[in-house]
């Protein structure tokens, strides 16, 4: 049943609906509202939030959750273009506060639009484009100790308008207990907000030709969307409502379950869309592996009734090769045998036709729930990953993964380039303005025994007989602590592998990292580091770019005001990495520092000019540059002080009194202009890109007993 009630001049409508794994949490409240610019106010509205904490529960959780605890807050949020969002975040976490920093993830971003006005456990701010925004009152030093894995989080996703639901679409039903459920072809359906689809196992919903799949805001789904027995064409899959794989895969059984490659989404064709929609995957028992979305995957098969695919084939050591199964291929160029594909219905021949993955949030818990990979000619943009394995793989030709937030937990590679892939050409992918918020990975690397190098940023252990050449990675910005940049290793032995028939792994050649930035220095443990090697000991057979080996690879880089050199990474076979080169990134977000007031021979601390010292110690940095980004990314810091002496750097808020700062010629103050007067405040606006509506509309969840109640607000 639905209600309208009025608050001011505002009207609700109020849905009744149970929500299965979102309950109400007192760990944040947020409020928000559309204002015309920044600078500009506006009634702030309670918005509605979910949270899911560490789903795996009990003393020490189990290997697969390597100590991750802690939970994600989640709010979405819908702007329309040239309109801005004020912001004002409450957090009831007892161990955070703003007194050691306030941020507003990735700073890059946010950092343009203006001050917050940030009290002890309060904050109100401006967001100016659509994106996924990690809100957080930590220090910037937190993020590299063991608390960080424990940290209660909270997500803003502030999307843009989606396609309204077609007035004859069919909504699905919560108590169809069907084994598949096949929706289409030719049809739409929506899963209403109303419905608990929680069927208490696994469900499967199979896509078929034009079929369009609507989530309502604030619909719930434990089930997964999956198409492997065929190549399927002009599918649509929309809207902010949440999928969660909760429950364990039922045996696979092609054409019912197809789980072999354990996907929450999962599809084979070409003009597949999935817009707007949160995944996750809240299974709580130990060993629940599987991705969030896998379109077109290049490692796996066409199902066939009776002999189902399995990962582990593609894990055989057997050398120099295994014989491995004529398995069908769907739009590779070669079955998993390298016979020739003959079959390419449905299947994409540039962007104009191929996936795209826009405004999808994935979450997961444990290790072995990968992220997101869109296979060939697949786009994914404006994008959030979070999880306990590889986050985003772009592991076939002519991808684009641009403008992806990354939160990558304690295992994994944020970006990584694959393991197995079935032979043919891997060319010409762009991997651009990729922002790593947080690389907790160190937490395992020194462990991690598959290759020398632990767990970076970019990278994995290739062992494809592909040639993989062309890649283009633009615009890498971390963040936070992190374990290394680069760990690439080519091996013929590789754990996940796929060599030629005569035991050869491709070359990875012409690869150009421009701009490969680090806001601090990495992260000082055992174990791990920055490292290059190809297949040291090719078969005779292998020659050519078969031998193995990493060509012409450029590294332009910036790691807290230097460039990576060779000194900085471990090589044992240098030979097998002929053509490396090195460079200094410019960084394209870089602070100018007319942003900031120079008062020179001064310094500022409490009741000398400023209202508190964020970090009294102070942090040693490579010179004023990195000084003043600290505090530019920092909404709580309104100056920095300098020592040049030793670079050290130390922020202060509340330096509206500089009229009172401490004469002392060992230091300079910098004071960001515009900070005195407090408050959300700013210049400029990011692009909205919003679709539709010009009103701000949000989801509100409220508990009433064992109910959420669902607010749609519009402004």
């Amino acid at each position: 049943m639905n209600y309208l009630m009025k608050i001011s001049s505002v009207y609700i409508l109020l849905l009744a609906s149970f929500v299965p794994t979102t309950v109400a949490t007192n760990k944040y409240t947020v409020k928000a509202c559309t204002a015309a610019s920044l600078g500009d106010t506006c009634t702030l509205q309670v918005v509605g939030t979910k949270n899911v904490a560490q789903p795996v529960t009990g003393t020490g959780h189990c290997e697969e959750t390597v100590d991750q605890k802690g939970s994600v807050t989640w709010a979405d949020l819908t702007l329309s273009e040239g309109k801005v969002l004020l912001v004002e975040v409450e957090t009831h976490v007892s161990s955070q506060t703003s007194n050691a920093g306030f941020f507003v993830r990735p700073t890059r971003l946010t950092r343009e639009w203006g001050t917050a006005n940030v009290a002890n456990k309060k904050a109100t701010f401006y967001l100016a484009a659509n994106g996924q925004f990690s809100v957080e009152f930590a220090s910037q030093e937190f993020w590299g100790g063991d608390a960080a894995l424990s940290f209660d989080a909270l997500m803003l996703f502030v999307n843009p308008g989606v396609d309204p639901v077609p007035s004859g679409a069919t909504v699905i039903s919560d108590s169809d207990s069907s084994a598949p459920v096949d929706l289409g072809p030719n049809k739409a359906y929506v899963f209403s907000a109303d419905n608990s689809y929680d069927w208490g196992a696994d469900k499967v919903f199979k896509v078929h030709d034009n079929t369009q799949v609507y989530f309502e805001a604030g619909a719930h789904v434990r089930a997964r969307i999956v198409q492997t027995e065929k190549k399927v064409d002009n599918v649509l899959i929309s809207g902010y409502g949440t999928l969660d794989a909760h429950y364990d895969l039922e045996p696979d059984v092609v054409g019912v379950s197809d789980d072999a490659t354990h996907q929450t989404i999962g599809i084979y064709g070409k003009n597949i869309h999935v817009v707007g929609l949160t995944i996750v995957n809240t299974n709580p028992n130990c060993g629940a592996w599987g991705y969030c979305l896998n379109i077109n995957a290049n490692w796996s098969p066409i199902g066939v009734q009776g002999d189902p695919f399995g990962a582990d084939e593609l894990q055989d050591q057997t050398m120099p090769a295994p014989t491995y199964k004529a398995r069908q291929a769907h739009c590779q160029e070669k079955n998993m045998d390298d016979s020739a594909n003959t079959n390419f219905d449905n299947c994409p021949t540039s962007h104009t036709d191929g996936q795209l993955v826009s405004y999808v949030k994935c979450m997961t818990w444990q290790m072995g729930q990968d992220g997101i990979n869109a296979g060939k000619y697949g786009t994914v943009e404006n994008s959030f990953v979070r999880v306990i394995d590889d986050a985003i793989k772009p592991w076939d030709s002519h991808g684009v993964y641009k403008n992806v937030t990354i939160w990558q937990q304690a295992l994994g590679w944020p970006i990584n380039f694959g393991w197995w892939n079935w032979n043919q050409p891997d060319v010409g992918t762009v991997v651009e303005d990729i922002y790593v918020i947080h690389n907790h990975n160190w937490h395992t690397s020194g462990g991690w025994p598959e290759t020398a190098s632990g767990q970076c940023t970019i990278g994995g252990i290739y062992g494809s007989g592909s040639v993989k050449s062309g890649y283009k990675l633009k615009n890498i910005f971390v963040e936070t602590a992190a374990s290394c940049a680069i760990g690439l290793e080519i091996s013929k032995s590789a754990y996940s592998r796929h060599p030629t028939s005569d035991g050869c792994v491709g070359s990875i050649v012409d690869m150009q990292i421009d701009g490969l930035f680090f806001d601090e220095e990495f992260k000082t443990g055992t174990g791990y580091n920055n490292f290059l090697s190809g297949e040291a000991s090719p078969y005779t057979a292998c020659v050519g770019d078969l031998k193995g080996e990493i060509k012409n690879l450029n590294i332009a880089s910036n790691v807290a005001g230097r460039a990576l050199g060779a000194s900085d990474f471990t090589m044992p076979n240098a030979g097998t990495v002929p053509g490396l080169t090195f460079a200094t990134a410019v960084d394209p977000h870089a602070v100018p520092l007319s942003k900031y007031e120079l008062h020179s021979n001064k310094n500022a601390y409490a009741d000398f000019g400023a209202e508190g010292e964020i970090d009294t110690a102070g942090v040693t940095v490579a010179g004023v540059q990195q000084c003043i980004e600290r505090c530019h990314s920092d909404w709580s810091c309104d100056c920095v002080v300098f020592q040049a002496s030793n670079n050290k750097c130390s922020k202060r808020r509340g330096c509206g009194g500089v009229e009172s700062f401490d004469d002392d010629v060992n230091y300079d103050v910098y004071v960001r202009k515009g900070s005195e007067g407090g408050g959300p405040q700013g210049i400029m606006v990011g692009g909205g890109g919003a679709v539709g509506s010009s009103r701000l509309s949000v989801l509100v969840g409220v508990a009433v007993g064992g109910v959420v109640l669902a607010m749609g607000i519009v402004m």
